[in-house]
């Protein structure tokens, strides 16, 4: 029995031996295509070198054939391209690629196109400016003979979740930041220093060359409140200087030979600017709640974590002052408070719209569990629940439309589900026009502080001097005195006052 199985074993090796000696080996299933892997942008003088080695789909023979245009025969024949640029502008490189599968020749090609400077500035900008002007920025740059690299995200991105974007946007790009003589910050207060901050931490070798450089931050808010908020990411970068400026000093950067020439121009042109320099940013150790802040936003914590921090004591004393003066009916002072912190992480608008459908997914649900008569913790439970399910489903939702959401975004939006179980417990006690009423009043009272917390001056003032919300206190004991009528009351009571006053 044993000689039998080696034998048929024996016959076997000799079958498909035989067999693949007969047919020819096809190396790869894969279409044959061409990958050219090596830097897109590169000084002119420097030694440019590209690869080919990373193509799909290669067999026998394989023949790699590089050009460059205006010159007709291949500048080189190997996996491998070495060049050196002489002037700056772009230059397509074209690889063509010739290889046999199956006794069959196969051609494919690609291009790459390499940017050539003599200088470049790279700048880094948020998703609310306009690509327009990006692009009006980069013609005048090419004008001048100078390679104007722009990193931005590609999408919207929630208010929460710009940091997080333009790192993911920088991580991308591994070589935007190398070789550039300064670096331009675009971008909504702080967040563009604290993605750098992040690389930093992530991989010190791409912002290794930050030490030598200038950051030039564009902002239309205050100055010398921006000033104070950027003493922490200075101390982490610990670049030349940090230049804080209005955009329209763009242009005379781009024009300028050095830092020293662009100064002296956008003061001649009375353009606003402060320098942020190790001079200027020490720190008063009796300052306990800036030091507190500035150590936070350079030990990782995102800036907008803690904006959002500062504004939840004066969002309490603006809900306070509405209740107890105005005399709006809310669900309490937290849950409101929670709603305006949601609605200004992920904007009125979106933070609206997942309110309400957090409202009408509980609601129906609670309708749909009537018939089987459920406990209440249960109930509520399961309620909980199908919310949690739609949230991942307009998660997805928003993801196809590249909207990026930050990873604090879920638990902003499960916060938010809870407001579903005391519309609930409403519409139990007083009935659904009662509960329509009291989430109708807790909204109106969200949306009034996000329209007053939401100005970038108060922001930006609160993160540079977070002392200031200690006076929340003294107004929120003020309220806690106010023992007159409340403003609804009275029209609510006018009939009765007019009477009071004939008597």
């Amino acid at each position: 029995m044993r000689k039998l199985l080696t034998t048929v074993f024996a016959i076997a090796i000799l079958i498909t031996t035989t067999t693949s000696a007969q047919q020819p080996e096809r190396f790869s299933d894969e279409p044959l295509t061409p990958i050219i892997t090596g830097p897109e942008e590169i000084m002119v003088g420097r030694t440019l070198v590209l690869d080919a080695s990373s193509s799909k789909g290669l067999g026998e023979d394989t023949e790699y054939r590089w050009y460059i245009e205006g010159i007709p025969q291949p500048i080189s024949r190997t996996v491998e391209v070495v060049y050196t640029p002489e002037k700056t502008g772009t230059i397509p490189i074209r690889l063509v690629v010739t290889t046999v599968i199956d006794e069959e020749e196969l051609e494919s090609e690609t291009q790459r196109v390499v940017s050539v400077f003599e200088r470049k500035i790279a700048l880094v900008a948020d998703s609310t400016i306009a690509q327009d002007k990006l692009i009006l920025h980069q013609e005048t740059a090419a004008n001048e003979g100078v390679y104007l690299r722009v990193v931005q995200p590609i999408g919207p991105t929630l208010p929460v979740s710009t940091e997080e974007a333009i790192f993911n946007a920088l991580s991308e790009r591994t070589n935007a930041l190398v070789g550039a003589e300064s670096i331009v910050l675009w971008t909504d207060g702080i967040t563009g220093l604290q993605a750098l901050m992040r690389m930093a931490e992530s991989d010190p070798s791409r912002t290794a060359g930050i030490d030598n450089q200038t950051i030039i931050m564009i902002t239309d808010r205050s100055l010398k409140t921006l000033s104070r908020t950027v003493r922490g990411p200075f101390s982490v970068l610990k670049p030349d200087q940090i230049l804080i400026t209005r955009k329209e000093a763009i242009n005379p950067l781009i024009a300028a030979g050095n830092i020293e020439s662009f100064l002296e121009d956008i003061e001649q042109r009375d353009i606003d600017f402060l320098v942020v320099d190790e001079s200027t940013t020490q720190i008063r150790p009796w300052n306990l709640m800036s030091s507190l802040v500035n150590y936070m936003l350079t030990h990782g914590v995102s800036s907008q974590i803690v904006i959002l921090l500062l504004l939840l004591p004066v969002i309490a004393m603006i809900i306070a002052f509405l209740k107890q003066v105005i005399g709006i009916t809310t669900f309490g002072l937290y849950t409101p408070s929670v709603v305006a912190l949601s609605f200004l992480a992920l904007g009125w608008q979106i933070g609206l719209f997942f309110i309400l459908f957090i409202l009408i997914t509980g609601y129906l649900t609670r309708e749909l569990l009537k018939r089987w008569r459920l406990l209440y913790i249960p109930r509520v439970a399961i309620v909980l629940t199908v919310v949690s399910i739609t949230l991942l489903i307009l998660l997805g939702i928003g993801a196809s439309l590249d909207i990026t959401f930050g990873r604090d975004t879920i638990f902003i939006l499960l916060i938010m589900s809870t407001l579903a179980e005391s519309f609930l417990t409403l519409k139990a006690e007083e009935g659904f026009i009662g509960a329509t009423i009291g989430i109708g009043e807790t909204i109106l009272a969200a949306l009034i502080c996000v329209l007053i917390v939401s100005r970038p001056f108060l922001q930006s003032f609160l993160l540079a001097y977070p002392e200031v919300i200690l006076l929340t206190i003294v107004v929120d004991a003020a309220l806690g005195k106010w023992t007159g009528l409340r403003l609804v009351e009275y029209f609510r009571f006018k009939e009765v006052l007019s009477h009071l006053q004939e008597e």
